[in-house]
């Protein structure tokens, strides 16, 4: 039997949920970058735009592997929480949202819905880079109240009728409790 790629079980899950869903990708961690940047070029190319949350990599970083890869930066905003994770100075850019260093999930939260309808594409989608990464650095109650948060807006918000919402995990981290327990609330999960 043939090994299903991300993109392909991406394209079922959009194909059979045509009013958005809340989708966790449960990804290799050796090749979690490549299955990031596929499922980003599937989506862009069908038509999404998108909202992604970089928890693994600052916008600079990140904006040189989505030229490298072809991936069209103006059909994307980044809410850049990884620099602010490193500490790392923050460079304006007009497709990006910096967090303030002390990272607080209502800030967060904000920053996604008031980007969102910065997109003018009506297929819209939310891209979390890893929810594990963030339960590195916050309680696994603030991990939990982000993920939820964002899960019953997604289904209690008209204008999000149409948005994707799509959460990474670690393979390697998906027996852990509070990823459990995400898994439980999602409609989809996709297990390449």
């Amino acid at each position: 039997m043939e090994e299903k790629t991300i993109e392909q079980e991406l394209l079922r899950v959009l194909h059979n949920h045509e009013n958005g869903t809340v989708v966790m990708a449960e990804l290799p961690e050796e090749t979690y970058l490549d299955a990031t940047i596929a499922s980003l070029k599937e989506l862009l190319h069908d038509g999404f735009e998108g909202v992604y949350i970089s928890f693994q990599r600052p916008f600079n970083n990140l904006s040189e592997i989505f030229k490298q890869q072809n991936i069209d930066i103006e059909r994307l905003l980044v809410i850049d929480v990884a620099s602010a994770l490193a500490k790392q100075t923050k460079t304006p850019h007009d497709r990006c949202v910096h967090i303030a260093d002390k990272i607080d999930i209502n800030e967060l939260v904000r920053a996604i819905y008031t980007s969102l309808p910065r997109l003018s594409s009506s297929k819209k989608f939310v891209y979390v880079d890893s929810i594990s990464t963030i339960s590195l650095h916050k309680p696994l109650s603030e991990t939990l109240r982000f993920s939820e948060f964002l899960m019953r807006t997604m289904h209690k918000t008209p204008e999000s009728a149409s948005t994707f919402l799509i959460f990474n995990v670690a393979k390697g981290l998906s027996q852990k409790k509070f990823i459990r327990d995400i898994a439980l609330r999602v409609e989809e999960t996709i297990r390449v």
